[in-house]
């Protein structure tokens, strides 16, 4: 972080010099007023950067890792509710900012009844129940009798059966609960409340209450963070093996647009399945070197310092078969949490925190680990602010450092030559300046045409990739769908009608739970995996482009600087900039696959059961039609081949609504990802070219009017412009030094970077 302050208060200096050079001109008249609006304008800009882009930290891991708690260690007090619930969507974010405060957003009604009406659809069905076609509505006293009496009857046919948690069960019955809670904070648009630094703590009884937590859709934490600077946010993220896939969904969607990810393991588990699934992840998104593993000690389980040493090194060998070279921390978040806030004497966690202390040598680890932790994240973010100032501020500053010097040597040569010599060297140099803004031109042209061509390419590659007929992850998908197994003791029994739509609908929601678990584990990653393909080789496009445009335009440059070495201007070369970091690109990330992954998603293949068995023959007959199958011959209909009919309808219709979702999901991944990746970098592309030309454009109408000057104002102006221009060229310099400092750092950091993806590869 130190780094990051002295090179950000460098450009902020050498911005101020900048600017107040160019206001000097203004304020004498010696620039006209366009030109000085365009310095004055990338000035502002480098300015706007000087303001510290949010930087997005994951912290990861399986439930009860021990991620609230390490939060809190870092935050230096107990603000997070320690525990995670299991049916919270949200993911909790915590924003560095010098003022405690916070909201937290409510669901509107519709938002509520909707998931409601989806659960109240996927529980179980009991002996006498049947299929409601109810509109749920948690405000009507009725529905929620209603709903209180389903829930007992789905809960003694959970209990006649295998017993397995029931998601859907879990959040009804918290919406029930908290009603009366929160009905007067819901309304039919989210609503926000609000906290300051008084209040601040009351946001633990909503998000730390499971049966409030559920109305909430969003919660951000302001609370300062000195030691990793403002506006860093640390998001607390729902565990990797919660037994909703909507949630690995979510943390999927946080870590695309994350800078830093914290991946916590507890030393009392380690490694498990679940958290060897989110690690594959990670290195699809070729993220291991922005990530750092914690191994949050259990002290309480641990038999002193070589005991803490060994598990460390189980760890590390564990963790290097999935991630080569991982940077491991090693120590106890709810140590450092309780030592930054000791609790009441004689309370349990006193009582813990004495003990640990005995043991010198087991803290006194845990102390060096927690330090080099927050040292390293600090490096982390002040690296990744020195990055976005060195792409989006300090190429501006030399640009404008670069052009107001050779706008002033040329001024001030052009000025000490008597007025003949005057009008032909602006005549000469105003043609140079034509053709250059020519070469402008045809770069706009040729650009348009790259950005067709890309798109093309683009295009194919996708349709490809998602082709409905041949495309591998579109077969493998429906491959799973036709091949799933049906369990055997859904068929037997079902000499009773309503039987036949008991199990039919047991089967129907294991059938969406595995499905579901399928479209976020195996299809999102594996169209992230493809997404970064992609990206990959659309930058390496653009990069070899980019280097033929450059080419183009520093020649077109190169002609107009001869022009200006002719009249005895001294100009520095420019070269072309270093490989661009497309400044946008973090902020643009591949969509999520949704079909059958929001919970009150139902889709098509349910709904075929709320026709009830009355009709459900009719809407078989008419299905077999519809896929070309031959009537069965009259006669006698064993239940259990109804069964398995049904069960081929639910498949079929389901079929169809994945077909339908891949095909939507390949248009939105074509346009509202890929073609904004590429639009995002042409316009950062053109940018820099039409900045570079218009900022050497001078107006050779006013210089021939300064050439008619008295001669003490003439001599007032040349001294002027010579002072300005041996200002802006030592802040080139010094900008030029400051770049080539920082690129030496980088190559080091991508060499680093190299070798992992390289170790990841092999």
């Amino acid at each position: 972080m130190n780094d990051y302050l002295a090179f950000k208060k460098g450009i902020e200096l050498r911005e101020h010099t900048l600017r107040h050079a160019v206001k000097k001109l203004v304020q004498e008249k010696l620039v006209d007023t366009s030109q000085s609006e365009r310095w004055l304008e990338h000035l502002d800009l480098v300015r706007s950067a000087l303001q510290e882009s949010l930087v997005r930290i994951a912290v990861a891991g399986s439930v009860k890792s021990g991620k609230s708690t390490l939060i809190n260690a870092l935050l230096a007090e107990d603000l997070l509710k320690r525990g995670a619930g299991i049916i919270t969507s949200f993911i909790t974010r915590i924003r560095s900012n010098d003022v405690r405060g916070g909201w937290i957003e409510f669901k509107s009604w519709d938002e509520i009844h909707q998931e409601i009406n989806g659960a109240v659809a996927m529980l179980p069905l009991g002996e006498n129940d049947a299929l409601s076609k109810t509109n749920w509505d948690l405000r009507r006293s009725t529905h929620r009798e209603g709903l209180y009496k389903k829930l007992a009857a789905a809960q003694r046919e959970l209990q006649s059966q295998r017993g397995a948690l029931n998601a859907h069960f879990i959040m009804l019955h918290a919406y029930l609960e908290g009603f009366a809670k929160v009905r007067d904070l819901v309304h039919n648009h989210p609503q926000r409340l609000t906290f300051n630094e008084d209040s601040l703590d009351r946001h633990q009884d909503f998000v730390g209450e499971e049966s409030r937590a559920v109305f909430l859709k969003d919660v951000e934490i302001h609370c300062p963070a000195s030691w990793i600077g403002n506006h860093v946010e640390i998001a607390d993220c729902q565990g990797s093996d919660s037994p909703n896939p909507l949630h690995f969904a979510r943390l999927q969607e946080y870590l695309l647009k994350s800078h830093l990810i914290v991946y916590v393991v507890s030393s009392r588990t380690g490694l498990r399945e679940a958290d060897l699934k989110l690690l594959d992840f990670i290195k699809t998104l070729r993220m291991t070197p922005q990530t750092l593993f914690v191994l949050n000690l259990d002290l309480d389980s641990h038999h002193g310092p070589k005991d803490i040493e060994a598990s460390v090194e189980r760890f590390v060998k564990e963790l290097s078969w999935t991630i080569p070279s991982p940077q491991v921390f090693a120590f106890s978040g709810l140590y450092h949490l309780l030592a930054a806030h000791p609790p009441k004497a004689s309370s349990r966690d006193a009582l813990r925190l004495q003990m640990w202390r005995e043991d010198a040598l087991a803290t006194t680890a845990s102390v060096s680990g927690f330090e080099d932790f927050k040292r390293e994240l600090a490096e982390r973010v002040g690296s990744q602010r020195r990055r976005v100032l060195f792409s989006t501020g300090l190429g501006r500053l030399a640009m404008v450092a670069q052009t107001l010097a050779e706008t002033c040597r040329t001024r001030g040569q052009l000025l000490s030559r008597d007025l003949q010599h005057l009008e032909q060297a602006a005549s000469h140099l105003q043609r140079r300046q034509e053709e250059l803004i020519g070469t402008l031109s045809t770069l706009e042209h040729a650009i348009g045409g790259l950005k067709e061509n890309l798109k093309s390419e683009l295009d194919k590659a996708v349709a490809a990739f998602f082709d409905l007929s041949s495309g591998h992850l579109v077969q493998e998908t429906l491959r799973m769908v036709d091949s799933y197994p049906v369990d055997p003791a859904y068929a037997k029994d079902l000499a009773n009608p309503r039987k036949i739509l008991r199990q039919l609908h047991s089967f129907y929601m294991e059938f969406r739970q595995s499905l579901s678990v399928f479209l976020v584990e195996r299809v999102h990653v594996e169209t992230v995996r493809f997404a970064k393909e992609q990206e990959r080789h659309l930058q390496g496009r653009l990069q070899e482009a980019t280097q033929a445009f450059w080419s183009l335009f520093l020649s077109a440059l190169e002609e107009y600087h001869r022009a200006l070495e002719s009249l005895g201007v001294s100009v520095q070369r420019m070269d072309a900039p270093p490989d661009a970091e497309w400044s946008q690109w973090r902020s643009i990330t591949p969509p999520v696959f949704s079909g059958f992954v929001e919970d009150n998603a139902l889709g098509r293949g349910v709904l075929f059961m709320k026709f009830g068995l009355g009709r459900l023959n009719r809407f078989l007959v008419t299905l077999k039609n519809r896929l070309g199958r031959k009537a069965r011959p009259e006669g006698p209909e064993h239940p259990g081949d109804t069964f398995l009919e049904a069960v081929e309808v639910v498949k079929a219709e389901t079929r169809a609504e994945l077909i339908y979702a891949f095909r939507d999901y390949r248009q939105n991944f074509r346009y509202l990802y890929l073609h904004k990746l590429l639009d995002a970098a042409l316009a950062q592309l053109l940018d820099a070219f039409q900045a570079r030309a218009r900022m050497a454009h001078m107006d050779f109408r006013q210089l021939l009017q300064h050439g008619r000057m008295e001669e003490g104002k003439r001599t007032r102006a040349m001294m002027v412009l010579e002072e300005t221009a041996h200002e802006a060229e030592n802040q080139l310099r010094d900008i030029e030094e400051l770049r080539r400092a920082v690129s030496l750092q980088w190559l080091d950091q991508e060499a680093t970077a190299n070798r992992s993806e390289g170790e990841l590869s092999g």
